[in-house]
């Protein structure tokens, strides 16, 4: 029983040993049983081959495909790129992480330090009179409240001075309060009154006194002049404090409210800084410039030891600030990451694996370094900063390659019955010359070389009938290429079913003419003669973009 036992042991052991020595013989065979379709790059799976090689856009090596199997990019999903292992870093891939944040926006802004209208007063003229002396007789002079300013004869003054007088002597009592109202009337403070009752017979003079405390900013009288009731004669302001406004656009304004501090600096005062609050936001936007008034109120330092004046901040003066509000937190995205290549933004969102999908954004407000995302985003996703103009690129030759390789990437002509028509091709070869060199001279921006091509066109061959022809004036280039677009879709959709006719014809397609104007096609089409691609819608500007239709 034993030796039946090892006998059974040693046979196991054989056949388990014959197992793995025939194992990868037996995979190798299954593998060489499988049928080789082509190689592929599996950056670029529009690049094929039947020999191992490397891609012919990147330059990476070709992947053998099997009979089964699914090429590169088989199961990619529109506006999907993928990169093969490694390729990330080789390209210089970054991400950033969406997240809740406040939107921080700084705003720079200029304005004027002007002083606090309701500080600000004109001293005018009660009666008509002469000035006879001027106290005050140049503009800056520092005036305290009840410092003269002018001396003044008046007429009606004197009278009114003399009337209080002699009602003081004789007790009057309502004729006194009359008396008076009546210098009140006239401009005499309290003080001045008082005085009245005192004054010399001989003593026919007023003095103009200072109402507040303040700074000639205007004066409109001179010594001898003489002046009606209502004239201005001096203009005062209070330079303790000072109001500091600039101006706010439209796009500003949802970042600034009152309360907010603002850092404000000037050119006369370099390294002062003065931090104080919004006070004011003007409701009423200017219909021309589509922007609003903001006032800063603050106190008006005073001036140190040696300086000529008795404030820091001088009137009128040029000044700049700097406003860094701090909102509630919002979802935001880097602004790096954000492409614009129409009016649609997009960013291109980490799948993993070297997987990246475009992804349309609705974009709110802007700041320094975020945008603020309405929509297209969530929480924790990961989008493309660096690298990301590579894969868009890739992303739109994806969708061009696709595109094309789909059974209804080009128009046919056909007749009646069905067929397609047969051309004479001696009398079709000299207009499509033409029209190839228009084509050129369009892709070069070449004005005259393009109003010299439209007038040479000859007529069309039989069998095209073209509905928009381009203009033939001397046009700018804007203008012809808005009428040549639909045109030369038209000798494309002729032309594409006689390429047999044409052993040089070739038809390329640009993918992204739909950004040229409003309402253009997103993807244009046009024929050329000759190799390489001379884009007629772009012109020098991308002369290169777009890609060979394959019959």
């Amino acid at each position: 029983m034993k030796r039946f036992l090892s006998y059974l042991i040693v046979a196991a052991l054989a056949v388990g040993g014959t197992w793995l020595v025939l194992r990868p013989a037996a995979s190798d065979a299954l593998t060489s049983e499988r049928k080789l379709l082509y190689y592929q790059s599996p950056m670029h799976p529009w690049v094929k081959s039947d020999q191992p090689g490397r891609c012919t856009v990147c330059g990476m090596a070709l992947v053998p495909v099997y009979e089964g199997e699914g090429g590169a990019g088989q199961e990619m999903t529109s506006g999907v790129v993928m990169l093969p292992p490694g390729s990330p870093n080789v390209v210089g891939v970054l991400t950033a992480t969406v997240q809740k944040e406040p939107l921080r926006r700084t705003l720079r802004v200029a304005g004027m330090i002007d002083d606090d209208e309701s500080r600000h007063r004109v001293l005018s003229a009660y009666t008509q009179g002469r000035i006879e002396k001027l106290n005050v007789n140049f503009l800056g002079a520092e005036v305290q409240a009840g410092q003269p300013l002018a001396t003044f004869y008046s007429a009606d003054l004197l009278s009114a001075s003399r009337d209080y007088q002699l009602a003081v002597r004789q007790a009057g009592g309502s004729s006194t309060d009359s008396a008076r109202l009546r210098l009140i009337q006239l401009g005499l403070t309290k003080e001045q009154i008082e005085e009245v009752p005192s004054r010399a017979p001989d003593d026919i003079f007023f003095e103009l006194l200072a109402p507040i405390d303040g700074t000639v900013v205007t004066r409109h009288v001179y010594e001898g002049q003489y002046v009606e009731e209502g004239d201005p004669l001096f203009e005062l302001a209070d330079f303790s404090t000072m109001w500091f406004q600039f101006i706010a656009y439209e796009q500003d304004l949802p970042f600034l409210q009152v309360g907010q501090p603002v850092s404000i600096t000037t050119p006369s005062l370099p390294g002062k800084t003065i931090e104080a609050p919004i006070s004011f936001i003007n409701p009423n936007l200017d219909d021309m410039t589509r922007s609003a008034k903001v006032r800063v109120e603050f106190e008006n330092p005073k001036s140190s030891e040696g300086v000529q004046r008795k404030y820091e901040f001088l009137h009128k003066l040029y000044a700049e600030a700097t406003i860094a509000p701090e909102g509630p937190e919002v979802l935001t995205v880097p602004r790096q990451a954000v492409l614009w290549p129409g009016k649609q933004p997009r960013v291109y969102v980490e799948l993993g694996d070297g997987t990246y999908q475009q992804r349309l954004v609705s974009i709110g407000r802007m700041g320094d370094d975020h945008y603020e995302v309405i929509e297209g985003l969530e929480a924790g996703e990961k989008v493309v900063l660096n690298g990301n103009m590579l894969l868009d690129s890739q992303a739109q030759l994806d969708a061009l390659v696709t595109d094309m390789e789909s059974p209804e990437a080009m128009p046919s002509i056909t007749t009646e019955s069905g067929e397609t028509p047969r051309i004479d091709a001696a009398l079709w070869e000299p207009f499509l010359r033409s029209v190839d060199d228009l084509n050129l001279a369009l892709a070069d921006d070449d004005v005259s070389a393009v109003n010299a091509s439209l007038k040479k066109l000859p007529m069309a061959p039989p069998g095209l009938t073209l509905t928009s022809p381009p203009p033939t004036e001397n046009l700018d280039l804007s203008v012809i290429r808005k009428a040549y677009l639909p045109w030369s879709e038209e000798i494309v959709a002729a032309a594409a079913k006689h390429r047999d006719a044409f052993p040089n014809l070739r038809i390329f397609r640009c993918p992204m003419t739909g950004d040229l104007w409003s309402g253009a096609p997103a993807k244009a089409a046009w024929i050329q003669l000759s190799p390489g691609v001379r884009n007629p819608y772009w012109g020098r500007e991308m002369r290169d973009c777009g890609a060979e239709v394959k019959p």
